[in-house]
């Protein structure tokens, strides 16, 4: 198996297989992988050469055999085909077949097996005018058609991006805009619940659009003025008004949040939370712990670590201290009927700035 970094940098240097199979939950990259494909092999010219094929009612052999087929508007040709179900992970009510079905099964599965088998000997190993690429979401690795394609085709797995993978991700789609990233608004995408790369890939290419010609840096002020939102994110940034004593920032991103309909307790929950990782990080910081470490102890990205190492450096360690008594005493306020949910968020948010204000 090959990795999606990997195959991009091969077809940029002009070197197809004859077969590659893109799995995964992540379907942006497996589209993302074709769309290199496409434009380096066929070299633009996809109109007639390239053809997407629903797995689940064509056989494989009547794909190849429709893969072999002279074009007469190129001469190449790259089929994908969808879904096919002979590489799915066996579903739960398959347990209840009958031996006549799994001999059958078997029976198909050899078939295509010597199908690839004919289309991989007849083409080689390295092809010169047709591709075949096949697509799922998920597959039965102990398959022996998988490991066939595994050996002797490319097999990349698409899965969610993390860390310094999505990173690196975020960094090359604004490089193909014509933009580069600043790390503050690299941070501000990462804090985001969703990293959806359809997503993303849809926020960078708003940015880029509003930036135009003459701008070349996506800033964090860009990501603030245009992000879809993100209640994550944003309770960052509630937090970061908070520490810096900004009663109005803070009163203007509560107000966001609520008018966005947003739930009052998830957003007192997540402040809850952040408040917690912050006193945990203070601590840290106390003891000596190299910063390296905050990720693992923490439990978050490194991303995520470095932000609330900021925002804990902002706060003395009896003000933190403090500020979870307040929040305890405010969830039993909620909890018991004494104050309503976006009532105690606005007392909170005051409390706590006045509690930096004092210095406890």
């Amino acid at each position: 198996m090959q990795s999606y970094q990997a195959v991009i940098k091969q077809l940029a240097a002009g070197q197809f297989a004859s077969l590659y199979l893109f799995f995964g939950e992540e379907k942006y990259l497996q589209e993302e992988l074709i769309a290199h494909l496409e434009a380096a092999f066929l070299e633009g010219d996809n109109e007639f050469s390239s053809e997407k094929i629903d797995g689940s009612d064509t056989g494989l052999d009547q794909v190849l055999e429709k893969l072999s087929e002279k074009d007469l508007f190129s001469s190449r040709r790259l089929i994908v085909l969808e879904n096919p179900p002979y590489l799915s992970p066996p579903r739960k009510t398959d347990r209840d077949d009958t031996s006549e079905e799994t001999e059958s099964t078997v029976s198909a599965d050899r078939d295509r097996i010597e199908c690839i088998e004919h289309y991989l000997h007849a083409g080689g190993s390295q092809t010169k005018d047709a591709i075949l690429v096949i697509t799922t979401p998920k597959v039965d690795r102990r398959k022996k058609i998988y490991k066939l394609i595994d050996q002797k085709g490319v097999a990349v797995e698409c899965n969610q991006l993390k860390g310094e993978l999505l990173s690196g991700w975020i960094r090359n789609k604004a490089k193909t805009l014509g933009k580069s990233i600043s790390q503050e608004a690299m941070d501000r995408l990462l804090m985001a619940d969703d990293h959806n790369l359809h997503y993303l890939s849809s926020e960078l290419e708003k940015y880029a659009l509003l930036l135009g010609k003459h701008e070349q840096q996506i800033s964090g002020a860009v990501v603030d003025r245009l992000f879809s939102g993100d209640i994550q994110g944003d309770v960052f940034k509630l937090a970061d008004a908070l520490a810096g004593n900004n009663l109005v920032e803070a009163d203007r991103l509560l107000t966001m949040l609520l008018g966005r309909r947003e739930k009052p307790l998830q957003i007192f929950f997540m402040l809850v939370r952040h408040y917690r990782l912050l006193l945990k990080a203070r601590c840290l910081m106390d003891e000596g712990l190299p910063q390296s470490q905050f990720p693992a102890v923490l439990e978050v990205q490194h991303f995520v670590a470095r932000r609330l190492r900021e925002q804990a450096a902002l706060f003395g360690r009896k003000t933190l201290e403090e500020a979870i008594i307040i929040l305890q005493a405010t969830d039993n306020k909620i909890k018991t009927g004494q104050l309503e949910p976006v009532q105690a968020l606005y007392l909170l948010i005051n409390r706590i700035v006045h509690l930096q204000l004092v210095k406890i």
